[in-house]
């Protein structure tokens, strides 16, 4: 009796249950992975007898176990890189068919033959089916083909013992997904150096793939910006080459935790947990989704990327060159917020674009010159938002332009426009002083540096309309002349 049914054969009760193969001993995905994740010493033996030419199209490779397992092994594929054809089908349904006719009334799983990876129809193929089986004294129990799509989709999620065992080995442990609530994940996950990082929310940083002294000298600052702030955030990065491990240790050497997200299998990469421990005062997290002894792909990279998406509650992005994220990744962060740091080659279309996705520039702290990373740890305010903002310095009543070392230049870009105003005219005063009074849709910082003869009540009256007084040595000083380029920071 045959009986057309959709779920998980696994899940169904049955005497026999058929797995679909090749003849050269490889069970790498669908519902042969399943198999081989559930019945090692089935698939042992299975790759003894391939090595030996006893498995062949149009023969049951038949195997059980001491406890009552029992498989048939159908060959839908001679090659595992090949598709499957439609005479190996039925010529093994004809095999089928004699063996089950030996056992009387046992019921059988069989899955859809040669429609998955093998690239048959099922149309065609359940017709065969039908032709073949039909009137045999078997309950068969034959699954569509999105059964066994299934069935691969969770072998690829749950490791095998001989996998698990060689990840714990170099230190992983092997973490479900409902353990860490916090955590969006598309499986289980090996997890090595803990997984307290892995419940908080990240900053996910998007650097260069071979960043230069400019972008290395923001990131050592943002870095130790974020250990001064004690904010007690994690910052997260996809795994690229090893150049990503040289921009952890930057983190990681100011005390601020690190996840590293791998794009592939925790036994291809063995040796970086070997040098997970070799790190500062930070603690490094080794984090993978993949199959333990899955090579880099496409699909694991977007897997990761995604992962590194949802668990980031800011981004920060110190590419200088961040085109490719603009034309076909800004959108995929959605509202997370975004802060960039911003170089005098980046061009005015990439500034517009992430000014419109609500990014901002990291700017520098006109006190200490240290970059403003409020808006990047969500302590942001109309008064510290600077990063995004103009800001203004106008020197007053000097005799000469004074002149400052540039040795904190290397820490950020930054706008700055500096303005002596003793040498111009009265009208060019009110002129300036009138644009200043437009922009009050962004926020304006003046310094203003009085000479010694200025007179106390106007001193008070600078007061009384808002300034605060500070001594010179705490101010930064302003630079020659006027500018209005970004800050070389080289």
């Amino acid at each position: 009796m045959l009986e057309f049914v959709k779920g998980d054969m696994f899940d169904s009760p049955a005497d026999i249950r058929v797995n679909t193969v090749n003849c050269v001993g490889v069970m790498g995905a669908g519902v042969a992975l399943a198999f081989k994740q559930r019945y090692p010493e089935m698939f042992k033996e299975y790759q003894r007898d391939c090595k030996d030419g006893r498995v062949i199209p149009g023969k049951m490779h038949v195997w059980k176990s001491l406890t009552g397992d029992w498989i048939i092994n159908f060959p839908t594929k001679r090659d595992w890189r090949e598709p499957s054809r439609y005479e190996d089908i039925a010529a093994g349904l004809d095999d089928l068919r004699c063996y089950l006719d030996g056992f009387g009334p046992v019921t059988v799983a069989l899955p859809a033959l040669g429609c998955g990876h093998g690239g048959l129809d099922w149309d065609r193929v359940s017709r065969m089916i039908g032709d073949k089986l039909d009137g045999v004294d078997a309950h068969v129990l034959v699954f569509e083909p999105a059964a066994s799509r299934q069935a691969g989709r969770t072998a690829t999620e749950q490791p095998n013992e001989d996998e698990r065992k060689s990840a714990e080995q170099l230190g992983y442990e092997l973490v479900q997904r409902g353990s860490l609530p916090a955590l969006e994940a598309p499986g289980p996950l090996y997890v090595l150096g803990g997984t307290e990082a892995l419940s908080r929310r990240w900053i996910g940083m998007l650097p260069s793939r071979s960043p230069g002294e400019r972008e290395l000298q923001a990131l050592e600052a943002i870095a130790a910006e974020l250990k001064r702030s004690a904010a007690g955030k994690t910052v997260a990065l996809v795994y690229g080459t090893r150049v990503s491990e040289d921009l952890a240790r930057i983190f990681l050497r100011q005390g601020v935790d690190v996840v590293m997200l791998l794009p592939f299998g925790v036994l291809t990469r063995k040796v970086l947990a070997k040098q997970a421990g070799r790190n500062g005062a930070g603690s490094l997290s080794l984090a993978s989704a993949a199959p333990a002894n899955g090579k880099w792909s496409r699909q694991l990279f977007a897997q990761t990327m995604n992962m590194l998406r949802q668990n980031a509650e800011a981004l920060l992005l110190s590419d200088p060159e961040p085109e490719w994220l603009a034309s076909n990744g800004l959108a995929k962060w959605g509202q997370t917020t975004i802060s960039y740091v911003r170089y005098e080659t980046t061009p005015a279309a990439m500034r517009d674009a992430l000014g419109r996705a609500g990014a901002r520039p990291i700017g520098r702290r006109s006190e200490e010159g240290a970059p403003n990373i409020d808006f990047l740890i969500g302590k942001d305010s109309a008064a510290s938002a600077s990063g995004n903002d103009a800001v203004v310095r106008l020197s007053s009543a000097l005799a000469e332009t004074p002149k400052i070392s540039t040795s904190d230049d290397a820490l950020l870009p930054s706008d700055i426009l500096t303005l002596t105003l003793h040498q111009g005219t009265e009208t060019r005063r009110f002129e300036i002083f009138d644009l200043l009074a437009q922009l009050s849709s962004i926020q304006v910082d003046l310094t203003v540096r009085l000479s010694p003869n200025v007179s106390d009540a106007d001193r008070q009256h600078l007061i009384e309309l808002g300034f605060t007084t500070y001594k010179i040595s705490d101010a930064i000083e302003p630079t020659a002349g006027f500018r209005d380029r970004e800050l070389d920071p080289e």
